[in-house]
């Protein structure tokens, strides 16, 4: 077996080369680092700002913009959980909240505002005991460990009852629009403040459309309305909203109750034009021409189309004697034979054809010469 032993110097060499690539490396990674390292993420999401409220009829509908960064600006990187918080009272101070839901609050996948949560809350036993005058809400944002940051808003909705919606709601054509009639229960509503009650008539065209307010008006146990702004051959439905006015020294507010059962109608327009009135008729000659000169009082329909004009001589039956409809209430009838005479009736048309009955007969003799 053949032992071979460095040579002295040679092992000199190679602890230089070691010491000098080992140095090199620590100087360069020393050189990247910027300062002390971060300490770690407390994960304790920010608090909810932006709750927001509204009650129709018993139910509350809150929502607000779910956290996606923590206290210290991270993004949340481990699921938490929102708690929906509610306190009876009949102010804003001494306040003890009671958690009534939870939802989850998810990590953070991408920078930019949260996405827009939704709770609900039902208010039934509440305001069946009477006992406060509002509902405060809040949603507290807690980390995975369990805690949370800052104060949350908070946001509150009376507690005064509302108006049961109407009932019998019911729909029918009349020449004006569409006529509405309800039946509604107006028991005294419950706490000391000023209250009053009003019905929302509400309405929307068929299909994906906004509605639209078609009067306000003040509660009563049997209601009627026209609609008078409608469009004819178009289908609408329509519902009556209750709402409450409060007030008291300091606050005000509208409390909106349930929506009626809905109501469909097509707005069909089969009702004629009235009949014309103050029909005359006067023979007129001038050189190489004589006719029998018809005139009445106009129609104020704003959706009148025109006039026909009928006549006849003797016991024969009315004849229509103008091919299209006249537009103005005047008619020369140029078709007439000397020593005849003529009996005359004009009616009204819209512009969906509907025909109104006749006027009353008036007459007039062409002279012989």
């Amino acid at each position: 077996m053949r032992i071979v032993i460095p040579h002295p110097l040679q092992c000199s060499q190679q602890v230089l080369r070691f010491l000098l690539v080992a140095g090199f490396g620590i100087w360069s990674t020393g050189c990247g680092v910027p300062g002390a390292p971060l300490p770690p993420s407390a994960e304790i999401p920010k608090f909810v700002g932006d709750l927001k409220a509204q009650r129709k009829g018993a139910t509350v509908t809150l929502t607000w913009t779910t956290p996606t960064e923590t206290s210290d600006g991270e993004l949340i990187r481990k699921p938490g959980k929102m708690l929906v918080q509610r306190a009876l009272g009949s102010g804003l101070a001494d306040l003890q909240f009671h958690t009534i839901s939870e939802l989850p609050l998810p990590p953070t996948l991408n920078e930019g505002r949260g996405d827009q949560a939704t709770a609900k809350d039902t208010l039934t036993d509440a305001l069946r005991s009477g006992g406060a005058e509002f509902a405060v809400y809040s949603i507290l944002a807690q980390g995975r460990n369990g805690k949370s940051f800052g104060v949350p808003n908070r946001v509150s909705v009376p507690l005064m009852r509302s108006l049961p919606p109407p009932k019998n709601v019911a729909a029918s054509l009349v020449p004006m629009g569409v006529m509405l009639k309800w039946e509604a229960d107006l028991p005294q509503a419950a706490g000391s403040a000023p209250e009053i009650q009003q019905f929302k008539v509400m309405r929307r065209l068929q299909g994906p459309n906004e509605a639209v307010l078609v009067k306000q008006i003040a509660a009563s146990s049997e209601g009627e309305l026209v609609d008078d702004t409608i469009e004819w051959e178009k289908t609408y439905q329509y519902w009556i909203t209750p709402i409450t006015l409060w007030q008291t020294e300091n606050r005000k507010g509208v409390i909106e109750g349930d929506d009626s059962a809905i109501v469909e109608i097509l707005a069909h327009d089969s009702f004629p034009p009235a009949a014309p009135t103050g029909l005359q008729a006067v023979f007129s000659a001038v050189p190489q021409n004589s006719f029998i000169d018809l005139t009445w009082t106009a129609n104020t329909e704003p959706d009148l189309a025109g006039y026909n004009v009928y006549r006849h001589s003797g016991n024969g039956p009315p004849v229509k004697i103008n091919s299209e409809l006249v537009k103005t209430p005047r008619y020369p009838d140029p078709g007439i034979q000397p020593g005849m005479k003529y009996f005359y009736s004009v009616s009204a048309v819209d512009l969906r054809g509907n025909e109104s009955g006749e006027s009353e007969e008036t007459s007039e003799t062409a002279p012989k010469d």
